[in-house]
């Protein structure tokens, strides 16, 4: 902690004084009289005079724009809004129509506001069009990516992220579930092969339909953990490819900047826990091609066009993870908030694009997400413990970062997926930095609100500091009864402060960059201030490899297919103890017999018994399943009295089981095999399970 403070008060004092300088008029800057009757300030490209560069700029601009004027006067149309104004801003402003683009249109909606003077905001400016360098960016996030995953990728059948319990297995399991239904032609939203026969609804799970339809080829010969390792692989080095890309296409920073933003946002904190088996988190890609499709529909230009693009994209980010687009939606409406304060969008354009945005994406998801919510084995809510942020997580270290204390961290968190934050002191400090010296940005005035307001709706219910509750309510106790948000865990909100942070980064960054420039005056002396500086605040959430731990052998009764002589058709395997949330090895057993016969149970998420339809995590225990968990547990024989053996039975035909088995290394297995011989007699020992085929007891004739 004492290196961290020191560090931070290093790269303050550097962003700090950066900062300032960035926000002075520079004596002798090169000023254009802007549209709005303020001033501007030009970048020169390296290499090249300023005033060559404008010049060309200016040239280029209006020619474009008298074309854009002839073609639609030509037409009989209003002249287009690129013909009116050009903006290079992260965010559309309104300008005002020129004479042409004004008719009857004039009077539907007030002129909207002036433009304020380019000049006044510091971090405004052209950015600068992407090249064949930028192509080193997703080559350098590809190698972290792998360096992250790099106990999975040399263990891609014989591994599992241990510390994400048993998360892996289910995830792996809707792959070859949706892989499964497509071969077979099935319904996609639905699947028996858990909790046979009443099934699972995979709407109502985090089933990743959105990847596994396109990954099912991968899956079906490969098999499941293939696509596992390689969706987690290409999910955090395309995810922070794709802030990289937005970055660079909207706001006028270094490349170097641009590359740490998307390396923070790729693989901070949050991303590296939920790699730990929750790919609906890991892959975030789509994040930043939404918002820059909603600032294109903002900007007005083509709003069909661009409404529809955006529809597409939000359909498919409901079927990989739609609580990252819930998520989503939040940043976007505190940091719309903040804009709207300052800036007014072409009102019938944008409202335009947003209708149709959301007109085809209504479309696409209508159906699953009635299925969803309304379907079989659909429920209403589910309930979770406490689970906002502890305060001091937001400062503190994250279990997989370099020189953390693991204990001081599980201390913190709920468990190891959801260490959601844990910044670190010097990041803070520079995002604090950035937004106090480049406050005049409306930007970063956004940005600022992101990452407040998801923080502070992180902490749940009540703020606690260490563990200890200090009677301060949180605002959690507002939204924990609004219908669908009530099922996000608090705790996840820190995942939207995550890119909100890194965009600050990238700004206080290229603002120091600038300043140095500018104090030195020789171009390109501030790039590695900044970088150090940069490099400070980040020193904290540097990611470690993620804990591999080897998964326990498929008995080769399942590799080898006898289990084909024992289970039928319409028949099911019934796994002792029975697979749950801590255990889910039969489900391993499905993918490598090809999914060729359903299990009892299961790992899942599902409806209660009761009126309300309450979710609850695995299926409603049976009087069979009870008695299996409990000698697993308890790793002593309960045998079977007579009373009992009626109610058992009636279970195993309910299941329509044909075959219990028990792998010959299960823990307790001694317990297990004495305890089931009472019920169903000796055993056979076939591939390295105990077998008891009970297709004549549970066929009536036992």
């Amino acid at each position: 902690m004492t290196w961290s403070v020191l560090a931070a008060l290093v790269g303050v004092g550097v962003v700090v004084a950066g900062a300032w300088w960035l926000g002075r008029d520079r004596p002798g800057a090169a000023r254009e009289p802007s549209t709005a009757g303020g001033t501007t300030y030009r970048l020169a490209h390296r290499g090249y005079r300023m005033d060559q560069v404008d010049e060309v700029v200016d040239r280029i601009e209006a020619r474009i724009a008298l074309q854009e004027a002839e073609i639609a006067r030509l037409s009989g149309h209003d002249a287009p809004p690129s013909a009116v104004a050009h903006t290079g801003s992260a965010f559309p402003e309104a300008v005002a129509p020129t004479p042409a683009a004004q008719g009857d249109e004039a009077g539907d909606d007030p002129p909207p506001r002036a433009r304020p003077a380019a000049g006044s905001d510091p971090v405004a400016g052209r950015p600068a069009p992407l090249t064949k360098r930028d192509l080193l960016a997703p080559l350098a996030y590809l190698a972290i990516a792998a360096y992250v995953t790099l106990g999975l990728l040399g263990a891609v059948r014989t591994g599992y992220l241990s510390q994400g319990v048993q998360d892996q297995q289910a995830f792996e399991w809707y792959l070859g579930a949706t892989a499964h239904n497509l071969v077979s032609l099935s319904n996609p939203l639905f699947s028996d092969l858990q909790n046979f026969p009443t099934g699972v609804n995979l709407m109502a799970n985090a089933s990743i339909l959105g990847i596994g339809v396109p990954f099912a080829p991968l899956t079906l010969l490969a098999g499941p953990e293939v696509t596992f390792v390689l969706v987690e692989l290409l999910g955090l080095a395309l995810t922070a490819t794709a802030w990289y890309w937005l970055v660079r296409r909207r706001l006028a920073v270094h490349p170097a900047a641009a590359f740490l933003a998307g390396a923070l946002a790729g693989f901070g904190p949050g991303m590296v826990s939920h790699a730990n088996g929750h790919p609906n988190f890991v892959v975030q890609a789509l994040v930043p091609v939404i918002l820059d499709r909603l600032l294109r529909v903002l900007e007005g230009r083509h709003p069909v066009r661009d409404g529809v693009v955006l529809g597409l994209l939000a359909a498919w980010q409901v079927l990989i993870g739609e609580e990252v687009l819930l998520l989503t939606a939040l940043g976007v409406l505190v940091a719309g908030a903040v804009w709207l304060a300052h800036r007014r969008p072409p009102l019938r354009p944008a409202l335009t694009g947003l209708g149709v945005g959301g007109l085809v994406a209504l479309v696409l998801v209508a159906v699953p997400l009635w299925w969803q919510f309304r379907g079989p084995q659909s429920y209403a809510s589910i309930y979770h413990p406490p689970a906002g942020n502890d305060l001091a997580q937001l400062w503190g270290r994250a279990t997989r970062t370099v020189a953390a204390d693991p204990w001081a961290s599980a201390a913190l968190s709920m468990n190891r997926t959801e260490e959601n934050s844990f910044f670190g002191i010097p990041l803070w400090v520079a995002a604090g930095a950035t937004v106090l010296l480049l406050w005049r940005s409306v930007l970063v005035r956004a940005l600022a609100a992101v990452v407040v307001v998801t923080c502070w709706l992180s902490l749940g219910e009540e703020v606690t500091l260490h563990g200890v509750p200090l009677g301060v309510p949180g605002p959690w106790a507002l939204l924990e009864h609004v219908p669908v948000v009530e099922n996000v865990l608090p705790t996840r909100f820190t995942l939207v402060a995550l890119p909100a942070l890194a965009l600050l980064l990238a700004l206080g960054a290229e603002g120091l960059r600038r300043a140095v420039d500018r104090w030195v005056g020789a171009p390109g002396t501030g790039l590695p201030v900044a970088l150090v500086a940069a490099g400070i605040a980040l020193a904290p959430v540097v990611p470690t490899p993620l804990v591999v731990d080897p998964r326990p052998v498929v008995p080769a009764f399942f590799t080898e297919g006898l289990w084909r002589d024992h289970v039928d058709d319409d028949g099911s395997v019934l796994a002792a103890p029975p697979p749950n949330v801590a255990d889910a090895r039969a489900l391993e057993w499905q993918a490598a017999a090809r999914w060729g016969f359903p299990v009892v149970a299961g790992y899942f998420v599902g409806p209660d018994t009761t009126p309300e339809r309450g979710g609850q995590y695995g299926a409603t225990p049976t009087a069979l399943t009870s008695w299996l968990a409990q000698v697993a547990e308890a790793g002593t024989a309960l045998p079977v009295g007579a009373d009992q053996r009626a109610g058992f039975v009636t279970d195993l035909r309910a299941g329509r089981v044909d075959a219990v088995v028990l792998p010959e290394d299960r823990s307790a297995a001694a317990a297990l095999r004495s305890s089931l011989t009472s019920l169903l007699g000796a055993p056979q020992r076939v591939g390295g399970v105990y077998l008891w085929d009970v297709r004549e007891l549970t066929d009536g004739q036992g």
